[in-house]
């Protein structure tokens, strides 16, 4: 099986002359596909699971990494760590002023090259998996920011 984001994927098996299979999403949100049974219902609870479609796993949490700006402004600090596991991370500027964002492992500083400035409530997905730097020209400004 080969798990892409959640769904898995895998050649169906065969299936009996007018044999259905129930598709639905279980309470976790993960996809979960059964076969029915010869008689053509699906047991209690969801079906005799056809073993192809099995779910192995769910998607893991984000990890919060919100915080505030240094303390003393226009001085740059790691937002998060280099990681080779994260996929990315999305950040909000949950503060009033401006924050820059370095995505490539350098010092963050407003309105340089490799510095995405995000304005007063909004948003950057970063997809990265080196050390990502924040600054704000206004010290201990606040941004929320998961990393997946």
């Amino acid at each position: 099986m080969t798990a892409l984001r959640g769904i898995y994927i895998q050649t169906p098996t065969a299936m009996a002359d007018r044999q259905q299979r129930e598709v639905r999403f279980d309470p976790f949100g993960a996809l979960v596909v059964n076969t029915a049974n010869a008689d053509g219902t699906y047991a209690p609870g969801g079906g005799a699971t056809d073993p192809a479609y099995t779910q192995t796993g769910y998607l893991p949490a984000g990890t919060d990494r919100s915080g505030t700006t240094n303390a003393t402004a226009n001085t740059s600090q790691q937002l998060a760590a280099a990681n080779p596991t994260r996929r990315g991370l999305n950040i909000q500027n949950i503060s009033a002023n401006p924050i820059g964002i370095n995505e490539f492992g350098g010092a963050a500083a407003i309105g340089t090259p490799g510095t995405y400035t995000i304005a007063a409530g909004g948003t950057i997905n970063v997809r990265t998996n080196r050390a990502v730097t924040v600054v704000s020209g206004t010290a201990s400004q606040p941004y929320t920011a998961t990393e997946f």
